[in-house]
């Protein structure tokens, strides 16, 4: 562990319990008394505290180790720490509860598709249409909401490019993990405090394109820089990958298209649509559902542009929410929509045989046909599975259907409740009744998962944030316990007592504390001096010196 690090963890004591827990997968600091975490999707509130001052060091160290500039007049810093979590990190009085702090943590091994399909996120057979539309070299976008699970996604997905291609890779800060032997990160660069020095993500883009790159991977699409990319895109750059923020796939694209008019390039808004229509060539949709969990909602296809210049998508797959369980998550099934993609004979010729029309038939996997939902994409009919050919023609779909989907919906409750009596079955007969590991911690019934507080620890002194460095030219000095009274007003400007010889001569009892106190050992100020009163005149005697006191050193010179 280096010094930054252990540095860091000191700062944030409080919670490095939850740093360590690897089911904890983000920290929210709201301030220095309100702290909250997410575990398996829900918030709950904590009971860890800090200190105004130790909160700020630790947002202050945060920023020195990343040399980005965190003050009053940057108030907001975007960057990673050390094991890769993405920190933002916002000041007050911006921030009105005082310092605020998110950090998102990421999983320490690489995740691979099959942890997804284990998660219950994605199915195999959607990856595979996936892995077939990467080696294609199709343009693909990921979107979704905040904290869907765009960057791991994009992080699994680009684990599927070849390892012989050289990849270029454009981020704002760095969270992409790619273990391609042939890769060149780039990140970007904010403007110094006199507003210099600035790269931005544009200028990288235009970097990128002169390097022969074969793929480029951006991390997150959120300004002006979406129009270099579609030009880099449209200029034989195939397979490259960005994410965005967005919910569908046709929205996706607006998105897009709203970020190129933010360049400085001025193209009519025809242009800027056929532009995005023809870079991107497939959508992987991403959401947080209700209960916590993270599912692959739709995979689609990008078509050219209608006669109205409209966007046209076609969803591959899709994620179909049925029901809820009795612990309130949500049942539902992924299920192919029965259209064919147009670069199904490409992926054929590149090697991937088992795709063909019965692949994207519902029926082959014994699933009911997904609803047509309008939202997620423009639902095109042609070339659809064997099953679904009456759709072509616009005929409605069987009454037995409906019937056969609600035998469905009626399976998907009795799996989980089947699931959930398998888990409380070693419970039983046992004296000592142990809770089963579920998804969400027990909570009285009436309170949300957001207002669950964390079980409370025991406090100790070792919990308390260490305060920022002090300047130690402020520290006080160390009051000797010899100099509290008279020692002090006796001393004069050097800090030393000087007494004549005769006085030292004339008696060493003196009037002081009533007890005789020899006058040697222990000196004292007379009594009957005032504050601020000089100390008595030297001996104009010649050749006579005055005497030290044994308990004091000589002053300096």
């Amino acid at each position: 562990m280096s010094m930054f690090q252990e540095s860091l963890r000191a700062f944030l004591k409080p919670v490095v319990q939850y740093l360590d827990d690897e089911t904890v997968s983000e920290i929210m600091i709201n301030g220095e008394k309100d702290v909250w975490i997410e575990r398996k999707g829900r918030l709950y509130k904590t009971d860890a505290t800090f200190t105004e001052e130790g909160l700020l060091g630790a947002a202050r160290n945060m920023a020195q180790y990343v040399g980005r500039p965190l003050s009053e007049d940057r108030p907001r810093l975007d960057a990673r720490l050390p094991d890769g979590s993405r920190i933002h990190v916002v000041l007050p009085p911006i921030a009105r509860k005082g310092t605020t702090i998110s950090i998102r943590k990421f999983f320490r091994d690489k995740l691979t598709p099959d942890h997804l399909v284990r998660f219950g996120s994605i199915t195999p057979a959607m990856v595979r249409v996936i892995e077939a539309a990467v080696r294609v070299k199709l343009n693909m976008l990921v979107s979704g909401g905040t904290g869907s699970g765009k960057t791991t996604l994009l992080n699994i997905l680009s684990g599927l490019i070849p390892d012989d291609e050289r990849i270029l890779t454009i981020e704002d800060s760095a969270e992409l993990q790619l273990n391609q032997e042939h890769l060149v990160p780039f990140e970007s660069r904010p403007p110094d405090k006199f507003g210099k020095g600035e790269v931005n993500m544009g200028h990288l883009l235009q970097s990128a394109l002169r390097l022969r790159p074969d793929r480029i991977i951006v991390g997150e699409v959120r300004g002006g820089e979406a129009f270099d990319l579609m030009q880099a895109m449209n200029t034989g750059h195939g397979g490259s990958m960005a994410t965005t923020h967005a919910n569908t796939p046709t929205e996706s694209l607006r998105r897009i298209e709203s970020l190129c008019l933010m360049s400085a390039v001025e193209l009519p808004m025809v242009a800027v649509r056929a532009q995005v229509a023809a870079a991107i060539n497939f959508v992987v949709c991403c959401e947080r559902l209700q209960d916590g969990s993270r599912k692959t909602i739709a995979v689609s296809e990008v078509l050219p542009l209608n006669e109205k210049g409209d966007y046209r998508t076609q969803d591959l797959w899709l994620y179909i929410p049925v029901t809820k369980d009795n612990e309130g998550n949500v049942l539902g099934y992924h299920a192919p929509t029965g259209i064919l993609p147009t670069f199904l004979a490409k992926a054929r010729a590149y090697g991937f045989t088992d795709l063909n029309e019965k692949f994207f038939d519902p029926a082959t996997y014994g699933l009911p046909p997904p609803p047509l939902i309008h939202g997620l994409g423009e639902n095109v009919t042609t070339h659809w599975a064997p099953s679904l050919k009456h759709r072509e023609k616009h005929l409605p779909d069987p009454e037995s259907w409906s019937d056969d989907y609600h035998a469905f919906e009626q399976k998907l409750q009795d799996d989980a409740n089947r699931k959930l009596a398998e888990k409380a079955a070693p419970a039983k007969g046992n004296a000592q009744v142990q809770v089963p590991a579920g998804p969400k911690p027990a909570a009285p019934p009436s309170a949300r998962p957001s207002q669950v507080t964390a079980a409370p620890r025991a406090a100790s002194k070792d919990d308390a944030t260490p305060p920022p460095t002090r300047n130690p030219l402020l520290a006080k000095k160390p009051v000797e316990p010899s100099s509290q009274t008279g020692d002090d007003e006796a001393a004069g400007d050097d800090g030393s007592v000087e007494v004549d010889e005769a006085l030292m001569a004339e008696g060493e009892a003196a009037p002081g504390d009533g007890e005789g106190t020899n006058i040697k050992a222990y000196p004292q100020a007379p009594a009957n001096r005032r504050p601020g009163a000089p100390p008595p005149a030297r001996p104009a005697t010649p050749g006579a010196r005055p005497s030290v006191s044994p308990h004091r050193l000589p002053p300096k010179k």
